[in-house]
């Protein structure tokens, strides 16, 4: 009796030859993958805390020494709000974190009710009085100045009006740690080229929600938006400034010397986001 033996097809040699490769090369990506951790091509990630978003970045997460843009339809729409899982997460490994020129004022009162203590936390700002051009420069050479220290586990930097060379210099600092750094940046230069290796333009939709649309990415290409709920936003308290009133509480200062009866609201959230005002711990952008 003769058998006959079918030939295997052409996608079976071509997937059988593929998996090889990904067996003799453990770092070889494919571009419809998203290197999830485990697989070929993983990269090192810092979980998001939120399991639809992770489920659509390299590495399950934010990626640890890379460049992340967060492109902002407004500052304040909910970036921190995103981010405190993810800063909770450092802080538990007792790493620090460092805000680079945020565009209002840190909220010490509500981050340490968050479970972010004062003492992992950096805020770094430009001289008062400082034109844009200048603070800018002063913004991006801090920016460098704490990756080059290499003691931070998560940067955030607010950069408005950065160059793509600056970009660039941010992300070969951040390669040569295990830093997670986001930079905030105007939805506007969405036209301009990025380093990044993950780029994310972040808009507020009713309800406390974030819509995150995926326009950089180690993976296949999403068109649709990712709607992802953030929770309810603590109101700022009303309050009527008075000359009377108590300035508003510095960063770096111990919780505990915090304006006395003073509720913890927002961290810089776009609900108040107008200038800080007089008799207020601070001004918000989640």
């Amino acid at each position: 009796m003769t058998t006959h033996l079918s030939p295997a097809s052409p996608a079976a040699d071509r997937q059988g030859a593929l998996d090889a490769l990904e067996r003799r090369y453990p770092g070889l990506w494919r571009a419809g993958q998203l290197g999830h951790l485990g697989r070929a091509g993983s990269v090192p990630a810092l979980p998001t805390g939120h399991a639809a978003l992770s489920a659509e970045l390299p590495g399950g997460g934010w990626p640890m020494g890379a460049l992340t843009e967060l492109l902002l339809a407004d500052a304040g729409v909910g970036e921190l709000r995103l981010l405190r899982p993810a800063l909770l997460a450092l802080a538990a490994a007792q790493r620090r974190v460092a805000l680079v020129g945020p565009p209002y004022l840190p909220n010490a009162m509500c981050l340490a009710e968050w479970g972010l203590p004062a003492s992992q936390l950096f805020w770094v700002r430009p001289p008062a009085g400082a034109g844009r051009a200048a603070a800018q420069a002063d913004v991006l050479w801090a920016a460098e100045q704490v990756l080059r220290s290499q003691a931070f586990g998560g940067v955030m930097v607010w950069l408005p009006t950065a160059r793509p060379e600056a970009l660039r210099r941010l992300q070969v600092l951040a390669q040569a740690g295990d830093a997670v750094v986001w930079a905030c940046r105007p939805a506007g230069v969405l036209h301009e080229s990025s380093p990044a290796v993950l780029r994310l333009l972040l808009s507020p939709a009713p309800g406390n929600v974030l819509s995150i649309t995926f326009h950089k990415r180690r993976g296949p290409v999403r068109d649709a938006p990712l709607v992802l709920p953030l929770g309810e936003m603590m109101a700022v308290p009303a309050r009527t400034a008075s000359p009377s009133a108590p300035p508003p509480v510095p960063f770096n200062f111990p919780v505990s010397q915090a304006v006395a009866g003073e509720q913890a609201h927002v961290v810089l959230d776009r609900g108040a986001s107008a200038a800080p005002v007089a008799g207020r711990v601070a001004a918000e952008l989640a």
